[in-house]
């Protein structure tokens, strides 16, 4: 015989009436660390108290303006179920503060000793201009959206290369780590190591040393976007430039083609404004000119002008001409000259050239000597004499 089903509402109602039943269940005391607090709109505290291996949800109808995470507490309360979602929760009614946590303690502990190795002083600028870039986040994350839309809002050729990573868990350090080594042996300019908001426990492979020893040591700059504005972990405090969010950190990468579009965008706007000052200058005067042009009516003096200049025109080809004439009669007269001096005419009627061996012309007796050679030049021929005698003309 099959049993009679009931709904999942009576089912939880009563488990919460068998808890709230049991004495001991109504009046605990329970140790632990906060984490993941929170105040809800209406003045209501959640948060989770933790010890070494487990968990719980509590909530306390009260705000708790003093408790944070990490602290350490004992809460008094009762055991109860949220009928809603199924879920059990320790409803609390008072607080004692017992000190910092030790999660928090070994945390912070942790990282003076990194920042006294000098971990935290180093902070490498990043291209201003990066054309590749590595992600190491999960795919099915909401932070990768909003870092591929900032990266869409510049017109760059940027290359985006995604490293599909568990950000949260046991294994997601060894797959953060694999992340880096991957893009450390590939050229790239710039990591970005993200992940969306969440509890301290979500974050908290971000705290992990190893992983915040691999960022430390990669090649490659590295830049953080991990949670909200309140979280900041050990890899933040490592990497070369820490953001708030996964958006501020891609807003911070892509920085100088921002800078260059806005510097672009100015040009742009100056220049139009020059120009159109320009042409408004301009109609200014056309319209100022016409206008003048229209009053003077000033067709009789460009008939005027016109007149002129074909009469200077005239005198200008009349001297030419006349220069002209001028230069040329004198041309004739060196002509003649030329030709009375050209020593192939006088040739011609019989006369010769004597010259030494040297080529100087004889014009003196002391240029002779007795036994010399001398050339004597003919219109068509030329002869080498010897000297036999030499005689002055009276």
């Amino acid at each position: 015989m099959k049993l009679k089903p009931i709904k999942v509402s009576v089912l939880n109602q009563y488990i919460k009436k068998y808890l709230m039943s049991n004495s001991i269940l109504n009046n605990l005391r329970v140790e632990g660390e906060i984490s993941n607090i929170r105040m809800s709109k209406t003045g209501y505290t959640y948060f989770s108290l933790c010890d070494d291996v487990s968990c719980i949800n509590c909530v306390a109808f009260f705000a708790d303006n003093i408790s944070k995470n990490g602290d350490k507490i004992i809460v008094e309360g009762e055991l109860s179920v949220y009928e809603a979602k199924g879920s059990y929760q320790l409803v609390v009614r008072n607080i004692e503060r017992v000190g910092l946590g030790r999660i928090l303690a070994d945390l912070e502990m942790l990282k003076e000793k990194l920042k006294a190795e000098g971990m935290f002083d180093r902070h490498r600028d990043i291209p201003v201009y990066p054309s590749r870039i590595g992600i190491i986040t999960s795919k099915s994350g909401a932070a990768l959206r909003d870092i591929l839309k900032t990266f869409e809002s510049v017109r760059a050729d940027i290359e985006i290369i995604i490293y599909n990573t568990l950000v949260q868990g046991e294994k997601s350090k060894e797959s953060i780590i694999d992340g880096l080594k991957f893009f450390n042996r590939n050229e790239t300019d710039v990591i970005l190591i993200s992940r969306g908001g969440g509890s301290f426990e979500d974050l908290n492979v971000f705290n992990d040393l190893n992983v915040a020893e691999e960022v430390y040591k990669s090649k490659v700059p590295v830049v953080t976007g991990i949670g909200h504005e309140t979280d900041r972990t050990l890899t933040d405090y490592v990497a070369d430039i820490y953001c708030h969010t996964p958006t501020a950190a891609a807003e911070r990468i892509i920085r100088g083609y921002k800078d260059i579009e806005e510097k672009l965008a100015g040009y742009i706007f100056t220049l139009k404004q020059n120009a159109y000052n320009k042409l408004l200058l301009k109609q200014a005067e056309l319209k100022s000119s016409k206008y003048i042009l229209k009053s003077y009516l000033p067709i009789e003096n460009i008939y005027r002008m016109k007149n002129e200049t074909e009469s200077y025109k005239n005198i200008i080809k009349n001297r030419a001409a006349k220069e002209l004439e001028s230069l040329s009669f004198q041309l004739e007269l060196l002509n003649e000259k030329l030709n009375s001096h050209n020593y192939i005419r006088q040739l011609e009627k019989g006369f010769a050239l004597v010259s030494d061996n040297e080529g100087n012309i004889i014009r003196k007796i002391n240029q002779v000597e007795i036994e010399g050679i001398l050339n004597i030049r003919f219109k068509d021929f030329k002869i080498q004499a010897e000297t036999i005698n030499i005689k002055e003309v009276e």
